[in-house]
Order: structure tokens, then sequence, then C-alpha cells
């Protein structure tokens, strides 16, 4: 080792850092990407040569070693929760949002509030956390309170300083949005489908399931940026006043800021900023669907707090849909999972928002009815919310006379079962639908049924496939030896996997009555039954009675399987359920429509003969809990654990869960992506709480 060498070294080491921040930060390179490269392979040669010289915030140290094939990626709970940010659709909500603002800052002090409106990026958030200016750790926005660790992948971002510019504070936590530049990721697609691989459907997709990799080599070589939009924590370091500070000196450490930006006094600033950057958006490199709005003042933003999932000093201003025009080329009938007949429009393919639309759906009959939709009809086309596709309808004045009238099926398309009309919607009753197989089998083993792990969707997939699963009950009656010479099984797994089903053949009724995955029937509707009937039995026996010759007692003449209907019961049996608390007359309807259709009692008698015996539900024991007890709660959007637990553990405290918000609810439990329940909980001002707000109500 020579001191010049060790000189030449360090010197690399900040033309590289140096060369980086210019090119990705301030996107005007100092040099070209060859005299880039040939600096950094010097680099790399002189660290071969010298291994005890590199460090953790090298530039060569960028990308690690491929984590080991299964890995799955550590949850991480965010010190900042990463909560959501209030959308809004029009100019009237925007000046709505600035009036909220003023009012409640108008109890607390004299000041006014400016606005700081940025891009909305459509990316994947993520929070970042250096110590001493070095990179320790890179999260996932997660669920808003914990998230995935993707350091090892975030470490191969370009624009992600491994090392801060400057001086650094001792602790920082900053936010982003990793994103393919659309350039980027088209020329990514062109390739994959030059090499015969699926392109990814969108930039935000791609973007998800590259930091998903296992690899980090293939995460740095797929071009990801990093925008920089928010400092959260700062230790040790510079305080600062407002918002447009802090990314000021993001900026001087070495992060990628928009260079879209404007400070306003008022809503009217807002909305010019807003249509002035729509105007713009098909020019800009990377994907953006609105304007954040945010309070500029950080002591203002305290003042003002959050509610229990959005903060009160800041907007989201959504941009418009992305519309186009094609032709509709037909109507076909899709069949889910609980048989629900769901028409689907085929389309002529068109781009939208950089995504290829063949495919959107038609919901149900009043809505084609409603829109006047024809079989070869010239068609409005948008990306609701920028991501799901919807037909807004048709351009009746190019009609030509030859275009068809849809008429509904009378049958399912799949199994030939005729189909039962339930309000605007029609439904496949046969739970051996060949459509509905794989995915009833799936649902009845999920965590929330059943509670059969081992028998996941590419298990069902491998069983039908290979002829071990015909139909519904046949989940009972495996042939493990075939199981375990299947390709990734064995007999270790066949056994594990047996187990599991044995354990599953005593389930709850409700957990039972859920996995059948009955029409309109969730767990809350099961428990409701499963309390009022107890046995699967009486809930089989509702409109129906014994057949002829059968004798009380004996296994053959169970409920389950030696029945009648008895048409002239169905009134009382339809009344009985309806009196229910939580049971309608849809959902009574559609329960009994099940239960009497002879292929699903066939299939519900098999399983009694594999072993199948549903529970009673044990009795509940209250701990009431203050502030629980006898409040009415809905629970919506996706949470941390399974919504039937959050229900148990509500109800266990002397809470009331009901499906749907009213001005009765006293708390809407919100999760992520949250919807049309939260709009209403907050018309109603009805009390909003996350997970962690709902866990401090329960410990109180």
């Amino acid at each position: 080792m020579t001191a010049a060498d060790r000189q030449r070294y360090a010197q690399l080491v900040t033309e590289l850092r140096e060369h980086e921040f210019a090119y990705y930060v301030l996107a005007s390179p100092l040099i070209a990407d060859a005299e880039y490269d040939r600096l950094f392979v010097e680099l790399v040669e002189l660290e071969r040569v010298h291994p005890d010289w590199i460090t953790r915030d090298s530039p060569s140290q960028r990308v690690g070693a491929p984590l080991p094939e299964g890995t799955k990626f550590e949850r991480i709970r965010h010190a900042v929760p990463m909560i959501s940010i209030e959308s809004l659709f029009d100019n009237a909500a925007v000046e709505d949002f600035v009036a909220r603002v003023a009012k409640v800052l108008a109890v607390e002090t004299a000041a006014h509030a400016e606005f700081i409106c940025e891009p909305k990026w459509d990316g994947v958030s993520a929070s970042l956390i250096y110590e001493k200016g070095l990179l320790v750790r890179a999260v996932s926005r997660g669920d808003g309170t914990q998230g995935e660790d993707l350091t090892a992948n975030l470490r191969a971002v370009r624009g992600v300083p491994l090392k801060l510019r400057g001086v650094a504070p001792d602790l920082l936590e900053v936010r982003g949005e990793v994103m393919f530049r659309i350039a980027d990721f088209d020329s990514m697609n062109a390739a994959m489908i030059e090499n015969g691989e699926a392109p990814f459907a969108n930039p935000r997709n791609a973007t998800a399931g590259t930091l998903k990799r296992l690899d980090p080599a293939v995460v740095a070589s797929r071009k990801l940026h990093l925008m920089c939009w928010e400092v959260v924590r700062v230790a040790g370091g510079p305080t600062f006043l407002t918002h447009t500070a802090a990314m000021a000196a993001a900026q001087e450490w070495g992060f990628i800021v928009t260079p879209h930006r404007a400070l306003v006094h008022d809503a009217a600033g807002m909305i010019q900023f807003h249509d002035e950057l729509e105007a713009q958006r098909d020019s800009i490199a990377f994907e953006l669907d609105g304007v954040v709005n945010k309070v500029d003042s950080l002591e203002l933003r305290r003042l003002l707090g959050a509610r229990a999932r959005t903060p009160r000093w800041a907007c989201a201003h959504k941009f418009s849909p992305r519309e186009a025009t094609t032709q509709l080329l037909d109507i076909e009938i899709q069949v889910g999972r609980t048989g629900r007949l769901t028409p689907r429009a085929v389309l002529e393919a068109v781009q939208l928002g950089g995504v290829t639309v063949q495919y959107a759906t038609l919901h149900n009959a009043g809505y084609i009815a409603g829109l006047d939709l024809r079989i070869g009809d010239r068609v409005t086309v948008r990306r609701a919310g920028d991501v799901i596709p919807q037909v807004v309808g048709p351009i009746t004045t190019v009609r030509s006379g030859e275009e068809q009238v849809f008429v509904w099926p009378s049958s399912c398309p799949s199994c030939g079962t005729s189909a039962v009309e339930r309000g605007q919607y029609r439904y496949c009753m046969n739970i051996e639908c060949p459509a509905q197989l794989r995915r009833r089998m799936q649902h009845l083993a999920s965590r929330q049924a059943l509670k059969i792990e081992g028998l996941g969707e590419k298990a069902v997939e491998q069983f039908t496939a290979a002829g071990l699963v015909h139909c519904f009950e046949d989940i009972f009656h495996l042939d493990y030896a075939k199981v375990a010479a299947l390709e990734r099984w064995g007999e270790k797994s066949a056994s594990a996997l047996q187990i599991q089903i044995d354990a599953a053949r005593a389930p709850e009724l409700p957990r039972f009555l859920y996995g059948l995955g009955i029409p309109e029937v969730g767990m809350e509707t099961a428990r409701a039954l499963s309390e009022r009937f107890r046995t699967l039995d009486a809930l089989l026996a509702l409109g129906v009675e014994p057949r002829a010759g059968t004798h009380a007692g004996t296994q053959e003449a169970t409920l389950w399987d030696s029945t009648e209907l008895r048409p002239e019961k169905s009134a009382d049996a339809f009344a009985e359920l309806c009196a229910i608390d939580g049971v309608g007359e849809e959902v009574a309807g559609s329960f009994l429509a099940f239960m009497r259709e002879p292929r699903n009692r066939e299939a519900l008698a098999a399983m009694r003969r594999y072993g199948v015996e549903p529970r009673a539900m044990a009795e509940r024991t209250t701990t009431e809990v203050e502030g629980v007890s006898g409040k009415t709660f809905v629970l919506t959007g996706s949470m941390s654990r399974p919504r039937p637990e959050w229900q148990a553990v509500i109800e266990a405290a002397g809470g009331k869960v009901v499906g749907s918000v009213s001005k009765n609810t006293d708390y809407l439990v919100a999760g992520d992506k949250a919807g049309s329940k939260l709009a209403k909980a907050t018309a109603l001002e009805v009390d909003v709480l996350d997970e962690a707000a709902l866990r401090a109500l329960l410990s109180d």
C-alpha cells in the first residue's frame, strides 16, 4: 500500500459520489457515462487489492448478495406512522379544505397558512433512516403502522445516497416515492417482450414487483429512482421552520426532490397549479396522478394535527381520469367465487395512461341498462382513479343500427345450473361449479375459515390439474400417496397437509359457514346464524323435513342429505332468518337458495361421510372495556390481522361489529385502502380509528 494509492482511492470515492449527485439529483451530469464507468472500474480494482478499505457507503457497495430463496422481508414498525392523505376530486373540495384549515388555525393563532403544492407521484412509498450520515434502514409503507425492511434493495436504487453529503445530522428520516422513469419502463417492457417474457402492466406494478425481488442486483439493473417528498425526523442537526426549507436541505444532502413546486396562499393558487401540472402531465418523466397540497409551516402543521388516518394539514387533489374511445366487441359473463355472474366488457385494445385496456367490468344488469350499452357500440372508457378500467358510456351518435342488446343468460355459463336472480345480480348456486371450484376451495382453506395453511392457491391448482380433486368435498378425501408424488411435495409435506386437514374436520360452525362462500354471508352473518341455530342440521332443516321412509337417529336419516324441500315452509323459514339481527331479505334469500340447491346438499352430505362435523360456536366470554362496551363498530380496509379476529376482540370487550356505516355507528376502524365506508363515516362525522387507536381503546 502506498500513500498515493490511498489518496487516489479517497479521491475516487468523493468524485463518484459527486457525479452521482450531479446525474441523479441535479439532472446535470458532469462527465460522460463512459468516463463514470472508467472511474468506477478503477475504484473496484483498488478495493480488490485493498479490501480492508471498503466501507458500507462506498459507491461499489450498493448491491449486496442475493437473499436466500424463500426469505420473507422483516416487518418493521414506523417510528412515525405513514398515514394516508385525504383525496379530493374537485375544486369545491379544495376550497373546503382551505376553509377547514383556516377555521382550525383561527382558534389557535392569528397566523395564516401558506401552502406548498407538489406532484402526487404514482410509485411505491418508502421511508429511509440515516444515522451519522449513513443509510441504516429503508422500510416500505406497508399498512402505515409497519412496513417491510427493504434496505438491501433500496441501497441498490441509484439516487438513494448511501452517505449524506455535507454536514449530516445524527439522525435523519426522509420519505419518498420509488419510481421508474416512463421511458425506462417502456424500454424494459420492450426488452421483456423481445425475450418472450410477460411485460409489466404499468410502472407502479413494475416498481412494487422489483422491490420484492430477493436479488438486489436485479433491482440495480432496473433504473429505479427515489423522489424525496418529506423530511420526517431530524435529531442532532438543523431545525426547520418550513417544509420548503427542509426539502432544500434534503437536496443538499443528496436526495432527488421535485422541480415542480409552488408556494401559494389560497385555494385559487392550488387550483391553478393543479390545472397547469395536469396540462403538462404527459411531458413529465414520471407517472403522477394529482397534486399534494401541504401547509408549509411545520409549526402550523403541529397545531392542525391529524385525524385517525389523515393529517389535517394536507390533501391530494387528484387529476381527472384518463379517457379514450374504443369498440365494445362483446359482453361476456364471469363467474366469481361466490357464484355471482358478472358481465365484463370485451374491448378493442386501447392505450389508456400507459396501460393497455382490453376489459372492463360492467357490474350488473342495472349498470348495462342505465348506460344503454349495446354490443358493437363505440364507447368511452377511462381509468377510474387512474387504476380501474371503466366504461363511461356509448357514443350513440355513431350507431349503425347493427348493435345488439345484451341478453342475460338464464343459466351459469360454466356448469349450466339455473341462475338465481337476487336484485341486480344473478348467481350460480352450485358449489361444484368448475368456474368457482378452485377459488371456493382456497376460500374454505383460508385463515378466516378452516385455516388449512398448506392448501393455498398453488396447491389447489396442482391438485385439480393432477385430477386429485374434482369437487368441493374432495379436499377431505385426498389420496396423500399421490400428493407426495407431486412436484415439490414429498412424504413429509403430504403428511403435514394431512394433519392440517384432519384438524379442520371439526371447525366452529361460523368458520364452516363462512368457508362455504355463500353469497352475502360473511363472517358477521355466519356468527349471527350460528348463534341463533347452533348446528348445521338446524340450518339445513329450514323449510325441509325428512324424506318418507327414513328413520330418526340413523346416519342415513340426517338432515344433511335425507330431506325433501317443502315450499309451503319457505315463507316461515324466510321470516325466521329475516328476524335475526344483521340478516336482511337479500341475505336470507341467498342463504336459503344456497342450502336448497341439491348439488350443495349432496356436497355437504359427502363431507359428513368424510368425517366433517362442524361444532356449535363456543359461548362468548365478555370482559367489558370502558369505551368499547355498548359501542357499535364498523371495520373496513386491509388490516394487519383478519377482520374476523378484530371482530372477536371487540365483541369480547362488549362492543358490537356491524357491516355498514350509519348514524348509529360509534366508530369506523379503517385499515389500508378504506373506500366508501370511510367517506360515509366522514360525512356522518363518525369517529374514525386506525389500528393503533383501536388497540389503545381496547387497552383502556
